[in-house]
């Protein structure tokens, strides 16, 4: 029953209300709320890579769809030429063979206190969560004595006596950044295999840490594992007519003739004195070993045949493709954490077996070779597909984007394809698929906000001698 008017005495004050309230309501309406970004969620990548088939996973699959996988790229003279050029285009290489014999003390101080404040202002992590403390760092500077370098520093010589790390501070514990992802010790810089020749530049005040020049990095090893010797030592083993060049994934060193006593073991690329080659399955090495007090001594090993070569193997697309594939599936290690390899490291290991001097990161490979392709620009995809078909060839071609390098392999089906070492890549903006190994995949992986391998790829060289491209037209722009 409809009430009586009179019972609505308050009407007016209500519809007063209503009037000042709804035009806000109306023009205001409730905002959205809106979600943050979802977290980026870590996900193990499928043991096939998508768009890689299974066959693909073998190197005849590959070195059938290259044209003349036996020509020579370049004989020893040709090589020894081309590394001369690298050595000139990157100094980080070095011939220990040849290094000076004193250095300026002046320079060596400075260079090693830009290193110690590297590290100080580097904001890194320990593992367990904390960041080095102010005392940690001043022991750390105490241990650099650098008061005791000399005006001019001699330099002593070693030969690496057990494979080790080199690293970026004179420490064992690891930094990482604040995710404390433990796969990536942002002070590891490398690796250092067994008969590594070094200059010794600068030790610890406890004596536990060489300062050393390294083929290709300067870093910290432990002192433990290098054996000091004579410079005409290092010369005659760096230098030796007969070496041999380990081309498995890794090669074991035994102490006895019946390949019964382990002794270590060589990564692939790396190089042993040869004494004896007459065993139809072995080969007879000499090896650095580490003596009480810090002296090289010389001693008799062996290494299988089947791991290593007398020499450099030829330098042809079957050969690079087949030592590639030796190292499919091996696990991804950063700077070589876990007695692993990088990418650039993959890349290097794999061109040491025909001789091929490279540096060690992705960076300065990127300036070695002849060059296809330069520009920092993301994206044209399409230019790069075209130069990839026409230009590049397959198993000599690197490709690199900013933190890593990638071996191009060929076409199949219009698609470029690689093989590379890589961590893992992004499916989605939301899903990165960690891959953490060596991979056959197509160029076109990813789909992160930056885009795919291809749309990062900022540089295309090829590892010959001939005569150099001409540079590649600028990218058209649209008015």
């Amino acid at each position: 029953m409809l009430q009586p008017l009179s019972n609505l005495k308050h009407l007016p004050v209500v519809l007063l209300v209503l009037a000042l309230l709804l035009p806000g309501c109306v023009s205001k309406p409730p905002v959205k709320p809106v979600s943050p970004p979802a977290a980026e969620r870590n996900v193990p990548a499928l043991a096939l890579i998508p768009g890689t088939l299974a066959c693909m996973n073998t190197p005849g699959f590959w070195i059938g769809q290259t044209s003349e996988p036996d020509r020579l790229v370049m004989d020893w003279a040709a090589i020894a030429a081309f590394n001369a050029r690298s050595r000139q285009a990157c100094g980080e290489l070095v011939e220990i063979a040849a290094f000076k014999e004193t250095v300026s003390g002046e320079k060596l101080k400075a260079e090693l206190a830009a290193n110690l404040n590297w590290g100080r202002g580097s904001g890194l992590w320990l593992a367990g969560g904390t960041q080095p403390a102010k005392a940690d760092w001043k022991r750390l500077e105490r241990n650099y004595d650098l008061d005791a370098i000399a005006a001019d520093v001699k330099v002593r010589f070693g030969l690496v006596s057990e494979f080790c790390d080199q690293r970026a501070l004179p420490m064992s514990a690891g930094l990482f950044r604040k995710d404390l992802n433990l796969s990536f010790d942002r002070i590891q810089l490398t690796t250092l295999d067994v008969a590594t020749p070094v200059a010794v530049l600068h030790q610890t005040a406890d004596g536990l840490w060489y300062y050393v020049a390294g083929p290709d990095v300067r870093g910290w090893v432990s002192a433990a594992k290098v054996a000091i010797c004579d410079a005409e030592i290092l010369k005659a083993y760096a230098w030796a007519d007969k070496l041999a060049v380990v081309t498995a994934a890794k090669a074991d060193i035994f102490l006895d003739e019946n390949l019964t006593s382990y002794w270590g073991r060589a990564q692939m690329g790396s190089k042993l004195y040869v004494l004896e080659d007459s065993d139809p399955l072995k080969f007879c090495v000499l090896v650095p070993v580490r003596l009480a007090d810090g002296r090289c001594e010389i001693r008799a090993a062996y290494v299988q045949k089947t791991e290593a070569s007398l020499g450099y193997l030829p330098y042809t697309p079957r050969t690079i493709i087949n030592q590639a594939f030796k190292l499919l599936n091996a696990p991804y290690g950063w700077g070589g954490q876990f007695g692993e390899q990088d990418c650039s490291r993959f890349i290097q290991q794999v061109f040491a077996t025909v001789g091929l001097i490279l540096p060690r990161n992705s960076g300065q490979q990127a300036k070695i070779g002849r060059l296809l392709y330069l520009d920092q620009a993301r994206g044209q995809a399409a230019a790069k597909r075209a130069l990839l078909a026409e230009q590049a060839r397959p198993a000599l071609t690197t490709l690199r984007m900013n933190g890593h390098i990638m071996l191009y392999l060929g076409q199949y089906e219009g698609e470029p394809y690689i093989i590379h070492d890589l961590w893992g890549y992004n499916s989605s903006k939301t899903v990165f698929n960690v891959v953490n190994r060596v991979a056959v995949t197509r160029l076109d992986l990813g789909r992160g906000e930056s885009g795919s391998l291809l749309d990062k790829i900022n540089t295309i060289r090829v590892l010959d001698n001939l005569p150099a491209s001409p540079p590649p037209p600028a990218p058209t722009v649209n008015e």
